[in-house]
């Protein structure tokens, strides 16, 4: 079903929610109006990242942002096996039946394990940046054991600090980097205290997904990230590819009009013949 029209306050776009899950609640950020798209946002990041999607898509889409649990503002504790329930719960909170589905980065395994154990709800799946160990051998490396001794430290700022330097957090543009490190400066490592399994999705599994899918990258992503958005691209049955021009892993904010002009086309339907 179409989303509702978003209530604003004055002049805002943008108004707010809070939905109850297990454990607690996610807040979730609403804009627009339009075919339902929940976006689900990467590690150390909450729904503000989604901010240079507002402008762009928001015309077409009634965009539904949460905060993941463990993430911003959520207190629903971390847990990646729980979080295809949540989406869940957010789709039907608001009375979706059917909706798309963004992710990049962890948001992008979220928005996979929604497919494989919830695939009839979903009308497309865009995954950026998504890592798939199980279809492309590891080479990128995340020293979480390092991040979890410096949370259960309480050196926040050195933390921050590492990170901000790893390949994946690297920006192109003056206004993603401002909105990244406005971010992640509110990150407080509660998850990595907590950490809990991550989803796989071995390659039967995908090839099953039968919604259509868009698997894309930034062209400066890591060339792990880019292979594994090739081959998931190979091997889901809809499923085409796209390397977003002038962007890194955090294409959403290095390049928005392309990114938000892919997203655009390939959630809207095509005029019959």
């Amino acid at each position: 079903m179409a989303a509702p029209k978003a209530n604003t306050v004055a002049d805002d776009p943008v108004h707010y929610g809070e939905v109850a899950v297990a454990g607690g609640t996610l807040p979730i950020c609403m804009a627009g109006e339009g075919a339902p798209v929940v976006m689900l946002h990467g590690w150390t990041l909450d729904h503000r990242m989604w901010t240079p999607q507002v402008a762009g898509l928001a015309d077409d889409f009634f965009l539904v942002m949460p905060d993941r649990r463990g993430c911003g503002r959520a207190t629903a504790p971390p847990d990646l096996m729980r979080e295809a329930e949540d989406v869940i719960a957010i789709a039907d909170f608001l009375g979706f039946d059917r909706f798309a589905l963004v992710g990049l980065s962890r948001g992008a395994v979220v928005a996979l394990d929604v497919a494989r154990r919830y695939g009839s709800r979903l009308t497309g799946l865009v995954v950026s940046g998504a890592p798939l160990p199980a279809l492309v051998t590891r080479e990128e490396v995340i020293d979480l054991d390092r991040f979890r001794a410096l949370a259960a430290a309480g050196d926040l700022e050195r933390l921050r600090a590492e990170w901000s330097r790893h390949p994946l957090m690297q920006t192109h543009s003056p206004a993603a980097r401002a909105l990244m490190f406005d971010i992640l400066a509110d990150y407080d490592g509660r998850d990595l205290l907590t950490p809990s399994h991550t989803p796989g999705f071995p390659r039967e599994t995908l090839a099953m997904l039968a919604m259509p899918v868009l698997s894309m990258t930034g062209v400066y992503d890591t060339l792990w990230r880019r292979e594994c958005a090739r081959v998931l691209a190979a091997v889901a049955p809809r499923a085409r590819h796209l390397e977003i021009p002038q962007a890194g892993h955090l294409a959403n904010a290095d390049n928005p009009a392309a990114f938000n002009a892919a997203i655009a086309q390939f959630l809207t339907p095509k005029a019959p013949a």
